[in-house]
C-alpha cells in the first residue's frame, strides 16, 4: 500500500511530489488557513530555455538538470512546505504558515496577511534562483559553459486569489511576465516592475541561448 501511495503522489524522475498531490495539498491548506486568517503562497517556476538543453545535450542531460533542481529546491525549502514537479521542467512550491507560529513576529505577520507576500517565501524563492545560477554544468560536457536560470511567479492567498484555481492562474501569469521581461527573475503578482530577482546581466550564458 505504501508503494502504491508513493507511485500515486510522487514524480518518478525527481522524487518530488507530483501535480495531483500539489494541487490537493494546496487546496486543503487553503481551507485550513482560511479559518484562522493564515496565508498560503504558491511559487511556480521553470528552467529557462530548457528545450535547448534537451536538443543540444540530450534528454539524459535534461533529466539530470531536473533532478539537480529538485535536490536544491528541497534542500532550501522548509520541511512543511510542499515541493513538486507539475510537468516537464515546471515546478511548484506551496509555502504556508506552518504548524507552529508562536513568535510575536510571525503572529504579527499573520494579522497583516492581506498586506503583502510572506517574507519567507520571497527569501526562499530568491535564494533558490541565486543558487541555481551557480549550479555546475559538468554533465553537459566540455561545451556546457554558462549558467542555469529559472523564471517564476508568486501568488498569495488571500491577497491574489481565494481558490487554488485563482492562485495557479495568477502565479502562472506572473511567471510568463518574468519570461517576457528577460528571464532569470521571479515576479510577484501585480508588481512586474518591482521583481524580487533582477537579471544578473553580466553573468555568462550557455551558448545558443
Amino acid at each position: 500500500m505504501k508503494q502504491l501511495e508513493k507511485l500515486a503522489t510522487e514524480d518518478e524522475l525527481t522524487g518530488l511530489k507530483n501535480r495531483r498531490y500539489v494541487w490537493e495539498f494546496c487546496s486543503q491548506i487553503i481551507e485550513r488557513v482560511r479559518e484562522d486568517s493564515g496565508r498560503v503562497t504558491l511559487l511556480l517556476f521553470d528552467i529557462d530555455d530548457f528545450k535547448h538543453y534537451n536538443d543540444v545535450y540530450g534528454h539524459a542531460a535534461g533529466d539530470e538538470i531536473l533532478q539537480q533542481a529538485a535536490v536544491l529546491m528541497r534542500r532550501i525549502c522548509r520541511p512543511h512546505d510542499a515541493v513538486g514537479r507539475i510537468g516537464g521542467d515546471e515546478f511548484a512550491v506551496v509555502f504556508w504558515d506552518g504548524p507552529k507560529r508562536e513568535s510575536a513576529g510571525v503572529e504579527a505577520e499573520r494579522r497583516s496577511a492581506a498586506a503583502d507576500h510572506p517574507r519567507e517565501a520571497i527569501f526562499i524563492a530568491e535564494r533558490f534562483r541565486r543558487e541555481f545560477n551557480r549550479s555546475e554544468l559538468h554533465m553537459l560536457g566540455p561545451d556546457g559553459k554558462g549558467v542555469l536560470t529559472i523564471s517564476g511567479g508568486l501568488a498569495s492567498f488571500p491577497r491574489d486569489g481565494s481558490t487554488i484555481q485563482e492562485l495557479f492562474r495568477q502565479a502562472d501569469t506572473a511567471m510568463l511576465e518574468a519570461k517576457r521581461s528577460g528571464k532569470n527573475r521571479i515576479y510577484l503578482v501585480g508588481r512586474p516592475k518591482n521583481d524580487i530577482a533582477a537579471v544578473d546581466s553580466d553573468r555568462p550564458r550557455v551558448k545558443g541561448r
